[in-house]
């Protein structure tokens, strides 16, 4: 009868246990795991973090440099002219 007591004790004990675990604990380990994996994803993408977005209602500028982009660079190369040649191929050609 022993036997069987420690056995309901011992099965007892394991459910109290896995119980206070899924309540308290688990929640806390999930909470610091998301928020490790977030602080690692705003380190990798910072313009995706909401803390260094502009807040509402203020206005930035960013002034970028004037650049021509038709430009071309002198160290490009020769220029050269191409012509289009015509096909000079009768029909008898065509139909072999």
């Amino acid at each position: 009868m022993s036997g069987l007591l420690k056995l309901i004790i011992v099965l007892l004990s394991f459910y109290l246990f896995f119980r206070l675990f899924t309540i308290y604990i688990a929640p806390l380990l999930v909470k610091l795991f998301i928020k490790r994996v977030q602080k690692m994803f705003y380190n990798q993408n910072p313009e995706m973090n909401p803390d260094s977005r502009p807040k509402k209602g203020k206005v930035t500028i960013h002034r970028m440099k004037d650049k021509k982009d038709n430009e071309i660079p002198s160290d490009l190369g020769d220029y050269i002219d191409y012509e289009e040649l015509k096909n000079n191929q009768t029909d008898n050609d065509d139909k072999n």
